[in-house]
């Protein structure tokens, strides 16, 4: 890594705070103390704008661990650093654990055990763990400009970043979190340069940007035969993706706006809330009074018969 590229890094103060700020007030955050798993935070803390990232990673490899009865993880490791098979294998038992989940679930719930295996060295496959025959349909795309749409959610890139994101940019990690071009992985990495300050970052996309990037290139030609510098979108179609999301958005709020009205110009007609009430409340209070008297006199009084019999 040259000078310059090393000054886009925080440095390890700045990624143990940023690793603590993610993890505060977490009951994973017992995990930091495991050599393997700090290491995996820290690396993420660098490599990562999105401290979200750090916080997934360590709470899905929490769940990953208690899913498949692994109590000691540095000795899974060890394990797995001497033959890949037993790594792979713990891969498959959280699959076993998760019969039965949406893709999306089980992919999500994968994320940090991924990444801690490939942070700590170990060459784990990125691809999804469900079977084909159970995965999800892919996403269909109703306009091109659903993929612009889809790779923003959650990913925290802007739309200005992600233009400038080629087919070349996403894979999966190796060991020092730089991205390997492999359009197939899940998760399915994307490596960025900042649109302030020109720092390169990584972050992820989630399975439904997969699906629509790999029918997009499928679109194009097909795996193996895009050019990775091939843009993953057009310009056009994040414009058009923007305008329709403001225009969604806009009567979103026009929608609130009109609700709103409508309540403030009910209540301008009826009163304050419970005001109604109240007055009804008054009004038999006064009729039960003068009907409590009226009880009162014919009860007072005797009739014929009763008089005669005294």
């Amino acid at each position: 890594m040259s000078i310059e590229s090393a000054r886009n890094f925080p440095d390890s103060s700045e990624r143990r705070q940023r690793v603590s700020a993610a993890l505060r007030d977490r009951r994973e955050a017992a995990l930091l103390e495991l050599p393997s798993v700090r290491r995996m935070a820290e690396l993420l803390a660098e490599r990562c704008r999105e401290a979200s990232w750090v916080r997934t990673a360590v709470a899905t490899l929490d769940r990953f661990a208690a899913l498949t009865g692994v109590n000691d993880l540095e000795g899974l490791l060890d394990e797995g650093r001497r033959d890949l098979t037993v790594a792979k294998t713990s891969l498959n038992h959280l699959a076993a654990a998760l019969d039965g989940r949406a893709p999306e679930q089980v992919a999500a719930l994968a994320f940090g055990a991924k990444v801690w295996w490939r942070a700590n060295g170990v060459p784990v496959p990125w691809r999804p763990l469900t079977e084909q025959p159970h995965r999800a349909a892919p996403t269909r795309l109703r306009a091109p400009s659903g993929l612009p749409t889809l790779a923003l959610i959650g990913s925290g890139l802007t739309a200005n970043e992600l233009t400038t994101v080629r087919v070349g940019d996403l894979g999966s990690l190796d060991e020092r979190a730089r991205v390997v071009a492999d359009l197939l992985a899940e998760p399915l990495a994307v490596q960025y340069r900042d649109a302030r300050d020109g720092r390169e970052w990584v972050s992820f996309l989630t399975p439904a940007v997969r699906e629509a990037a790999l029918a997009r290139i499928a679109h194009l030609g097909g795996l193996g035969l895009v050019d990775p510098a091939t843009p993953l979108v057009n310009t056009d179609d994040v414009a058009t993706a923007e305008a329709r999301d403001a225009a969604l958005i806009g009567a979103g709020n026009d929608l609130n706006v009109t609700l709103c009205r409508a309540t403030g110009d009910f209540f301008r007609v009826w009163g304050m809330p419970g005001a109604r009430f109240e007055e009804r409340q008054r009004a038999a209070g006064a009729s039960g009074s003068v009907l409590g008297a009226h009880t009162t006199a014919v009860a007072g009084t005797t009739t014929p018969s009763e008089r005669r019999l005294q």
